[in-house]
């Protein structure tokens, strides 16, 4: 679990946050159940290296003058052109505990034919905080024109639960067409695979 330093911050003017970036740091905001809101700031590179080896959705400890915590983040705001973080909320978490939080999906490869397109961006999972893992990674090397991916292909690892319906289409390999058109593509054949498929599974249920 990464970690980060972090100092109580008292509440100020808008100058006196331009002075906090200015020398490098990121004011941000902690709370909890057990401890309501805490102003902080962190140092913008550490909280950049932290990013960098882990992702967002992922647990880091926190160290608020000398008080650990653990902590997920929660909202991350950055500059529209620099892409720096201007501020950071921390939302204080109890790792024995599951939560509710969302999970990445990414394609590798290359089909052998048409294009592999995201119908969903992410999966909602329900797990302990140290189980989230940072993405489900799908290879769609060699596949063709009508391949799908459903949730229920996923590698789920012990521990963790989906909050979707096993026959929701991830994943859909869709002819090469303009991409004003793939998108309304997509749509329709996803639909189409999700009926298939459940109607797939209810006439297994009645066998």
């Amino acid at each position: 679990m990464e970690a980060i330093q972090a100092q109580s911050r008292a509440l100020g003017t808008g100058t006196t946050v331009k002075a906090l970036r200015r020398n490098g740091w990121v004011p941000a905001i902690v709370y909890g159940s057990d401890m309501g809101n805490q102003t902080i700031q962190v140092l913008g590179k550490d909280l950049d290296a932290a990013l960098r080896h882990q992702a967002t959705n992922k647990p880091f400890r926190l160290s608020v003058d000398g008080n650990a915590h653990d902590v997920m983040v929660y909202e991350l705001q950055r500059h529209p052109l620099m892409g720096n973080i201007l501020h950071a909320d921390f939302k204080k978490i109890n790792m024995n505990e599951k939560i509710h939080t969302t999970v990445p999906v990414l394609m590798t490869g290359d089909p052998e034919l048409g294009v592999a397109t995201l119908i969903r961006h992410s999966v909602e999972v329900s797990c302990l905080p140290g189980n989230i893992p940072e993405s489900f990674t799908v290879d769609v090397d060699g596949f063709n024109i009508g391949d799908v991916v459903l949730v229920s292909d996923l590698q789920v690892p012990p521990g963790v639960e989906l909050g979707l319906d096993s026959t929701e289409v991830l994943i859909s390999v869709l002819p090469v067409k303009a991409k004003s058109e793939e998108s309304i593509e997509a749509q329709h054949a996803a639909a189409e695979v999700a009926e298939q498929a459940e109607a797939t599974t209810e006439q297994a249920k009645k066998v």
